[in-house]
């Protein structure tokens, strides 16, 4: 499949403004001016962020939604048999 120019520049305005987005939702737009330096076509290319295990966060990091749910409720019930048995020992 041959592509045009437009196509490539279709492509480099998407990828430019999803690091647009990621920057302003990190620091706002005073980030978007220091990474881009006046010219956005330099995000085109390149990554925005660090990668290194302090800095990143990935979903498998964090425990999912169920297993929250089920510490919650295990909390709960820990809560509920605690208050019983301070009760059968009054």
């Amino acid at each position: 499949m041959k592509r045009d120019k437009a196509f490539f520049r279709y492509q480099k305005k998407k990828h430019i403004q999803r690091k647009v987005g990621i920057l302003k939702r990190i620091g706002g737009e005073e980030y978007v001016r220091s990474w881009s330096r006046g010219q956005p076509g330099r995000l085109s290319k390149g990554k925005i962020h660090c990668s290194c295990w302090m800095c990143r966060t990935k979903s498998y990091d964090e425990p999912n939604h169920g297993d929250r749910k089920a510490n919650e409720d295990m909390e709960q019930q820990m809560k509920e048999f605690e208050m019983g048995c301070d009760e059968l020992k009054e």
